[in-house]
């Protein structure tokens, strides 16, 4: 190739380009299109059904019932936020993220975005850098990881002729290519449109939230059909004042089913959440993987990047022999030079070695994570610069005593060896003689200590996976408080078994391949451990598609952020344990706070089926689902909307236990069968003094309903009081003050009875005598009492009075 192509394209045909669309920009959006997501949010199932029942409220004049417009409308309000929300947040990374190429245009070098390549542009790359279109390599060599498109991690070497696709990544080596296809042509956009398309993954609390709303979905089906066709053979929709009397029950049963408020207490809590982690920095690509992350319970870490902060300094060079540290310094200077290294252990080995004289090399070998090593052969012979562990050394036992005095004290040691030999393939294998031992210091991050810390306490295992001495790691790790550190081992030359065999046993893993992490990570996962993996560099690719939450740092590899679920803007590990906090905050709240939703839902189901059989058995018409909407308004508000929010916002960093859907059945089903017992009780009561002219203290079906009401209402509390357990200051206070609301709102409701001037909840206090208020109360004392017998035996059953005694001492 003539000196003159790599003068690059001039600005005319750039242009030309351009106009003939030969440019790298693609069809890619990011995340669902602003129709899609206002289509979504508002058109879902429950929203259409719960619109259909206000259209026929309003036609039959129930105005007083619509309340539940005021928890529908702003959901879809905060689900169009939240959708908008991540939309704009992903195409802000895809900004920031966006990937850039140095080209040469004009005879000169500039850098622009990848978008903006065109074909035949002449493209420079080097280390690290993101091959964004397929492109032909004109002179110079390559090492080329890609991973992203065979799955293999071996480095791939390409020399002149070769092609180098897109979507894959420069290990090492400088080289000129020159761009072959652009656009949606380009391999790369392939991939990028599955790493960059907004898609909500299915975490175990979205599935189960799903199969819970198909579940009620289908029973909300079901009833209705069945109390359309009951009502059509009684002959009740004859008529238009007979059809809007009919409302009243079908609006009141449809409503009460379908659980609205949890909806809403969803989208606010995974809004905040949203904002609350970008807040703190971290970019999640996919949210419901916060959700994997706060219930993970061991993170893979590497040294570099999370324990130190990836710089280093030559702390001594030691010779061995005769040799001057002056002599050793050029030699080390001349074969950084020839192989062109820019990884951190190279910088600090040239900021120690600087001013010495320059030297082509016959052949160079640059450093690989397979090989430990780098070199480059000259007249006089071949020089290596590695880990001693991975150079064929003739005195190698006496060498390895040696660096392990340093090891031992936390510092790395590579070596500087010297063979007669020339490289000849990808590795070197001849006896070498040591010239030189030299010792590296790691610089360790300040807040360190402090997020490992966080980590011990909030009872998440750090594993530490490094490619560096297994003892110079252990000491590190020990130097951070992480917990079991002087567990190590080196993977060196351990088979698969061997590497799962050792994966559960120890903390500290030295001398691991890329191949090696995915190997941990996977073996981890099959002893049932959930499992995070941070990374930064294209070695790390493979074990980070393996983990169930993946992390990378803004800083590192397009293909690592390509490929994780959370990216950490500001390329801090510390900032990590506030998205563990954050996440466990979301799950645990909506966890403790769906029970109480589900209880009505439970409840209102199953009264709803109960008066529909008992109208069709015993054919009396006159006998419908008692309650109308506004009878649920306390319930619904006070008892479990508004304080279901407020417990949503609970810090929380509890480590989470067992299944969503397991755990929320759990809490919520006692309290539904012991709402739906006290509530039918009155209207028990009731039926035998209509029916059989026995007294019971409740004579009209009036009285029954306001008495219910009542019931529902307080025993609600009792519900509530129990989601608060165990008790903390801040939910002391969420209970105390929508007690006080629940009662101030029944003390409204009776005022507004004495003035005349109607009744806002349905409670119609001049159908109660003081017998009902004393039959209601000793229900209400009987109810609450059972309530709690029943939940203290199931926990016995289910151990967890023993765990809210460790929460109660906590506290």
């Amino acid at each position: 190739m003539e000196n003159e192509s790599y003068k690059g394209l001039t600005t005319e045909e750039v242009n030309q380009r351009i106009e003939q669309k030969l440019v790298n920009k693609t069809n890619l959006t990011v995340g669902k299109s602003y129709l899609k997501i206002i289509m979504d949010n508002l058109l879902s199932f429950f929203n259409i059904l719960l619109f259909i029942v206000a259209g026929l409220m309003i036609y039959g004049g129930y105005y007083s019932g619509l309340l539940f417009l005021g928890i529908l409308i702003p959901n879809i309000i905060i689900g169009l936020y939240e959708d908008i929300k991540a939309r704009r947040l992903m195409s802000k990374l895809h900004v920031l993220n966006a990937p850039k190429s140095t080209v040469i245009r004009n005879g000169v070098e500039e850098t622009i975005p990848s978008e903006k390549l065109v074909l035949d542009d002449v493209v420079v790359l080097g280390a690290n850098a993101q091959i964004s279109a397929d492109s032909i390599l004109l002179s110079g060599t390559l090492g080329v990881n890609e991973s992203l498109l065979t799955g293999e991690p071996d480095i791939i070497y390409k020399k002149p002729g070769d092609t180098i696709y897109s979507g894959s990544y420069v290990v090492n080596g400088k080289a000129y290519v020159k761009v072959d296809k652009v656009g949606n042509d380009s391999y790369v956009q392939q991939l990028q449109s599955v790493a960059k398309k907004f898609k909500r993954s299915k975490s175990e609390i979205l599935a189960s939230l799903s199969n819970l709303f198909k579940v009620i979905g289908g029973t909300v089906i079901v009833v209705a059909i069945a109390t359309i066709i009951i009502y059509s053979v009684q002959g009740k929709f004859g008529s238009a004042d007979s059809f809007k009397l009919a409302i009243g029950p079908i609006s009141g049963s449809m409503v009460a089913m379908i659980p609205t408020g949890l909806y809403l207490l969803t989208s606010l809590a995974l809004a905040t959440a949203v904002i609350n982690l970008s807040r703190k920095n971290a970019h999640v690509q996919d949210f419901y993987a916060v959700e994997m992350l706060a219930r993970t319970d061991t993170i893979c870490v590497d040294k570099t990047g999370t324990i130190t902060d990836g710089t280093m300094l030559v702390k001594d060079i030691v010779p061995v022999g005769e040799s001057s540290v002056g002599h050793i310094k050029g030699i080390i200077f001349k074969t950084l030079n020839a192989t062109g290294d820019t990884n951190a252990t190279a910088v600090a080995l040239q900021n120690a070695v600087m001013g010495f004289h320059e030297e082509p090399a016959l052949v160079s070998l640059p450093f690989t994570s397979e090989n430990k090593y780098s070199g480059a052969s000259f007249k006089e012979g071949t020089y290596l610069i590695g880990a001693p562990e991975f150079i064929n050394l003739n005195n190698k036992q006496t060498i390895l005593r040696k660096a392990e005095e340093f090891t031992s004290k936390g510092f790395r040691v590579l070596v500087l060896a010297h063979s007669k030999d020339k490289i000849t393939g990808k590795s070197f294998e001849k006896t070498c003689e040591t010239l030189a031992i030299i010792v590296i210091q790691d610089h360790i991050k300040e807040d360190a200590k402090e997020t490992f810390e966080w980590f011990n306490s909030n009872d998440v295992t750090i594993k530490v996976i490094s490619g560096d001495n297994a003892i110079t790691v252990s000491e590190i790790a020990k130097n951070v408080s992480i917990e079991h550190a002087d567990k190590y081992i080196s993977l060196e030359g351990m088979s698969e078994d061997e590497v799962k065999e050792a994966a559960n046993k120890y903390t500290v893993f030295g001398r691991v391949t890329p191949e090696q992490k995915a190997i941990l990570v996977e073996a981890m996962q099959s002893e049932g451990h959930t499992v995070a993996m941070t990374g930064d560099g294209v070695n790390d690719i493979l074990a980070l598609k393996k983990a169930d939450c993946s992390i990378a740092m803004a800083s590192g590899a397009e293909a690592s952020k390509n490929v994780s679920h959370i990216v950490l803007m500001n390329s801090n590990f510390a900032s990590l344990p506030a998205v563990v906090a954050e996440g466990r905050r979301v799950v645990n709240n909506l966890q403790r706070s769906s029970s109480l939703f589900l209880v009505k839902t439970i409840f209102a189901a199953f009264t709803t089926i109960l008066f529909l059989l008992i109208s069709v058995f015993s054919k009396n018409p006159d006998i419908t689902y008692p309650f109308r909407t506004n009878n649920l308004y306390i319930w619904e508000t006070v008892g479990l909307g508004l304080p279901a929010f407020f417990l949503a916002l609970e810090p929380n960093a509890e480590r989470i236990k067992g299944k969503f859907l397991i755990n929320v059945y759990w809490k919520s089903i006692p309290a539904a069968i012991v709402m739906i017992l006290g509530v039918n009780l009155f209207f028990v009561f009731a039926f035998i003094a209509i029916n059989n002219g026995v007294y019971t203290g409740l004579t009209t079906m009036e009285s029954a309903i306001t008495i219910a009401t009542l019931f529902m209402s307080l025993f609600c509390l009792c519900v509530l009081f129990k989601v608060c357990q165990p008790l903390s200051k801040y939910r002391v206070v969420v209970f105390s003050f929508f007690s006080l609301v629940a009662l101030g709102c029944i003390g409204c409701s009776y005022l507004l009875y004495l003035g005349g001037k109607g009744n806002i909840f349905g409670i119609h206090f001049g159908e109660l005598s003081g017998v009902n208020y004393f039959i209601g109360a000793c229900v209400l004392f009987g109810a609450a009492a059972l309530y709690f017998v029943i939940n203290y035996i199931l926990e016995v059953i289910r151990g967890e009075h023993l765990h809210d005694d460790d929460e109660e001492d906590k506290q």
